[in-house]
């Protein structure tokens, strides 16, 4: 019965082909590519797209469209659907999509304790994915961030090999600030230890009391009760 079903469709569209005119299959590939174009011009990624059988026989359609088949698979072996809503046919044209595997290097050797500049890093190609493991994929998570450890130019950038900067630093005075519920109060403090933004850290207030708090982007520390 299916096999039935699906040979009178053929039959129709080949009734159709004929009064309409045929699809130009090389056109809706040149639509699929256009599209695959648009979709990945943002991604760092490769494609190869197959081609129609050459056997289909569609009508022709003025305004052919292009989309995912599936628009949850959109990377390594899939679809892309052009398909003609007035006419009433949809063709699935095969497509590989390779995505590229960036990481952060070093433009050149750095020591510990440098904070990392927009020249001091890069992105290129990872010829060998398993090997990557842990390297930073995105410039701006090492861009003004402080090297743990010294590396030669040319070295994948690993996220344990960088940290935030130090906005708190031992034995520093910072400011305070402590809140809770109805009262809120600032005072100055000594720092017991190095602290970035959102890290906590230890101070010891005027009174002899150690407090912890939190880090905030001024360099302050919030404790909340």
């Amino acid at each position: 019965m299916q096999r039935l079903f699906l040979w009178m469709i053929c039959c129709a569209w080949a009734v159709l082909a004929c009064a309409a005119g045929t699809q130009d299959l090389g056109r809706l590939e040149a639509l699929a590519g256009d599209f695959l174009k648009h979709e990945l011009s943002m991604r760092p990624a490769t494609w190869t797209l197959g081609q129609l059988d050459r056997k289909l026989a569609v009508p022709a359609c003025v305004q052919p469209k292009a989309d995912w088949a599936n628009p949850g698979v959109t990377t390594g072996a899939t679809f892309i659907s052009v398909s003609c809503p007035e006419q009433g046919w949809a063709l699935r044209i095969p497509v590989r999509i390779n995505e590229k595997k960036m990481g952060v290097a070093l433009s050149r050797a750095v020591a510990a304790g440098e904070v990392l500049s927009a020249e001091d890093v890069r992105l290129i190609d990872v010829a060998n994915p398993s090997l990557a493991r842990n390297v930073l994929d995105d410039l701006q998570q090492a861009i003004g961030k402080t090297m743990r450890t010294g590396a030669p130019a040319g070295a994948w950038l690993r996220s344990f090999m960088v940290r935030a900067p130090y906005l708190v630093r031992s034995n520093q005075r910072v400011k305070v600030v402590a809140s809770g519920e109805g009262f809120a109060a600032a005072a100055d403090g000594l720092a017991i230890g190095n602290a970035a933004e959102g890290e906590q850290v230890s101070v010891r207030m005027t009174s002899g009391r150690v407090i912890r708090g939190q880090v905030l982007a001024d360099g302050s520390v919030m404790v909340i009760f």
